[in-house]
C-alpha cells in the first residue's frame, strides 16, 4: 500500500514535515522488529549510501526501500536511525526531525532524548554540515531559537542567513562561545518601525512582507544562562527607555530573564501577571498575555542551559 500526501509549499514547516517523519520511524520500527528491514548500521555496513533523492516529488522511504535500492536520502535515513534506536532499546524517546538547510529547504536528523543530534545522511557518505560551529580563528559555537517557534533551535552552518532576527513573533535570541566565554544577543522588534520589504515564498506564497527593526543587546557571561539573562534584562531596560516595545514582548523578555534567575513559572506568571493588571491591563487579557511569555520562556531556557537554578547571582529585573 503506498501512501500519498500532498503538502501545498505555504505549509510545508517543521510541524508538519515532523509529523509525516514521525510516522515512517514507527513504519520503520514495526519493519526492524519484525525482521523485515535492517537498522541503518547494517545498512550502512553493508554498503548502502546517502545520494539526494532526484527533483519532484518527495518520497519519504522505509527501510526496507533503502536495502532495495542501496541508497536513501536524508528523510529516508533519519526516521530509519531514530526506529533503531528505539527497536534496540538504545534510546526509546530518539525521533526523527529537520532543521533548516536554506532559506527553503530542510535536512532531516535524529534527535536524541538528551538533546544531542545524529546525522544518519552523514554516516552514510553524505558530506558533513558543520553542525554548531562557524568557521574562524577560534571557531564560534552558535546556538538561536526558531523566531515562530521557541522549541525549535538553530545551529551553525544551519542558522537562517536570509532573514533579520526578528520577525513578527517577538524578542528572538541568540547564544554563542567565544574565546572561553559566552556571549548572549536578544533582540527586542520596535513598534512603530519602518518595515523592511522582504520575499519569502513558504510563509507567504511569494508576497512580501513587512518585517520589523528591532533593537539589538548583547552581553557576556561566564555560563549561556548568565549571558542570556544580562541581554534579556539589558533589553528590558533599553525597550522602558526608549517606550518602543509591546507589552507582550517586554513579558517575554522578563519571563525568560526571570526563569534564568531561578524564578519557578508560577512565580514569573504572577509576578508579570501583577504587573500588567497594576498598570490598567484587563485580568483576563493579562493572564493570557502571562501565559504565552511564561510557556515559551520555559521552552526557551531549556534549550539554552541545560539546568535552571537560581545559582547566577542575578536579580530578576522587574519580576523580582
Amino acid at each position: 500500500m503506498r501512501v500519498r500526501l500532498s503538502v501545498p509549499d505555504a505549509h510545508a514547516d517543521p510541524h508538519v514535515i515532523n509529523a509525516i517523519l514521525e510516522g515512517v520511524t514507527r513504519l520503520d520500527e514495526s519493519l526492524i522488529r519484525s525482521g523485515q528491514s535492517p537498522t541503518s548500521r547494517e545498512l550502512v555496513a553493508a554498503g548502502a549510501i546517502w545520494r539526494p533523492e532526484p527533483p519532484g516529488d518527495e518520497h519519504f522511504d522505509h527501510g526496507g526501500t533503502i536495502a532495495q535500492r542501496g541508497w536513501g536520502d536524508c528523510d529516508d535515513w533519519a526516521p530509519l536511525h531514530a526506529a533503531t534506536l528505539r527497536a534496540s532499546g538504545e534510546d526509546p524517546g530518539a525521533k526523527a526531525i529537520v532543521v533548516p538547510s536554506g532559506p527553503d529547504t530542510y535536512h532531516a536528523i535524529v534527535e536524541r532524548s538528551d538533546g544531542s543530534l545524529d546525522d544518519p545522511s552523514v554516516a552514510a557518505g553524505m558530506k558533513p554540515i558543520r553542525n554548531g560551529k562557524v568557521e574562524g580563528a577560534e571557531g564560534i559555537h552558535i546556538l538561536a531559537c526558531d523566531p515562530h517557534d521557541p522549541s525549535v533551535v538553530y545551529a551553525g552552518s544551519l542558522l537562517p542567513t536570509t532573514s533579520p532576527m526578528s520577525l513578527h513573533c517577538g524578542p528572538t535570541f541568540n547564544v554563542r562561545q567565544v574565546q572561553g566565554a559566552w556571549q548572549a544577543r536578544a533582540d527586542l522588534p520596535l513598534v512603530g518601525s519602518p518595515l523592511v520589504g522582504v520575499r519569502h515564498r513558504r510563509h507567504s506564497r511569494r508576497h512580501v512582507r513587512g518585517l520589523p527593526y528591532a533593537l539589538s543587546v548583547t552581553a557576556h557571561g561566564p555560563e549561556p544562562a548568565a549571558a542570556l539573562e544580562a541581554a534579556c534584562r539589558g533589553a528590558v531596560l533599553c525597550g522602558d527607555a526608549a517606550e518602543l516595545h509591546t507589552a507582550p514582548d517586554r513579558c517575554k523578555l522578563l519571563a525568560l530573564q526571570g526563569m534564568l534567575c531561578g524564578m519557578h513559572p508560577y512565580d514569573a506568571h504572577a509576578a508579570i501577571v501583577g504587573q500588567l493588571t497594576s498598570s490598567g491591563c484587563d485580568p483576563y487579557q493579562a493572564d493570557a498575555i502571562a501565559r504565552e511569555a511564561v510557556a515559551g520562556a520555559g521552552r526557551m531556557a531549556r534549550q539554552f542551559v541545560s539546568d535552571c537554578r537560581p545559582s547566577l547571582g542575578c536579580a530578576a529585573y522587574g519580576v523580582g
